[in-house]
């Protein structure tokens, strides 16, 4: 949306840009452009110019007020997820599946490599004196951005030309050489802890073992909500069979990785049936005949 509020873009799986005015609702104009998803869209400050990045591996720059396509930008080698601009509108920041951190000079369309990343970037920032990106690792990194004077950027040499060019073309077209990153290391660094990617719930129905992004493999204690042992890198079906138990106890729990983190979901009301003796859960100063229910 726009400083004002007074106009707002949209794009999705249809391939086109949509205009809304947020005020009445209604749809102004559509921008046909894109081959594939949009996945990314900046507006400047008074609303007249809109950058659109899209899983075609393309960035576009549209006049609103002429409703075309002014520039289009061959940097990425895939999708486009993330864009951010300088205040000013002249240069932009992009992102994407291919991992690279490009700056262009929306005016000359000449790019730059910043740098290089291990995953796939999904969100752009600028803040103060830096580029804050966040990629699909739990870990976030500002980088130098010269955002105040991109073009010191460009001074260091290693730019292309990023025209209307197919990339392939474009790479050739500047000595048929990769671009080197003119940043190898982050200004700042706020890290996350590995990401959960594998899970099993034991059939102790007390106990799940996970596998992280770090191939470390934990257990956990669901009534605790803790981890209880830490096995290092070790492989992940040997110690599941390791841990097998001879015991038949209800389900009353899933379990959901999907974000990364251990999300427990009680399946009620079956989760009420799922007792044990307390001498079988080590509780002192419990008669041991005594039943716990574990939810």
């Amino acid at each position: 949306m726009n400083d004002s509020g007074s106009l707002l873009v949209s794009g999705g799986t249809e391939k086109v840009v949509r205009v809304w005015d947020p005020r009445t609702g209604s749809k102004t104009m559509k921008l046909k452009g894109h081959t594939d998803n949009i996945r990314a869209l900046l507006l400047d400050s008074t609303g007249r110019f809109c950058l659109s990045g899209s899983s075609d591996s393309m960035i576009r720059l549209w006049d609103l007020g002429q409703q075309r396509c002014v520039h289009s930008y061959a940097v990425h080698t895939d999708s486009v997820w993330a864009l951010a601009s300088t205040p000013t509108f002249s240069h932009v920041y992009s992102g994407g599946r291919d991992l690279s951190l490009y700056l262009t000079d929306l005016a000359v369309r000449e790019s730059v490599l910043l740098c290089t990343k291990d995953h796939p970037i999904l969100q752009l920032a600028l803040h103060g004196d830096g580029l804050w990106v966040a990629t699909t690792d739990s870990s976030v990194h500002k980088w130098p951005a010269e955002v105040h004077n991109p073009q010191k950027v460009f001074e260091r040499g290693g730019s292309f030309l990023a025209g209307n060019l197919s990339f392939s073309r474009a790479r050739v077209s500047l000595e048929g050489s990769t671009p080197v990153p003119i940043f190898k290391e982050p200004s700042f660094s706020i890290y996350g802890t590995p990401g959960i990617v594998q899970h099993e719930i034991l059939n102790n129905r007390r106990h799940v073992l996970t596998k992280d992004t770090a191939d470390a493999v934990k257990l956990w204690e669901i009534t605790r909500g803790a981890v209880t042992q830490n096995y290092g890198e070790v492989s992940f079906d040997n110690k599941k069979e390791e841990l097998f138990e001879m015991v038949s106890i209800p389900a009353w729990f899933t379990v959901d990785t999907r974000h990364g983190c251990l999300a427990v979901h009680l399946d009620t009301p079956q989760c009420f049936s799922a007792e044990m003796y307390s001498a079988d859960l080590n509780i002192p100063g419990k008669p041991e005949d005594d039943k716990v229910n574990l939810a």
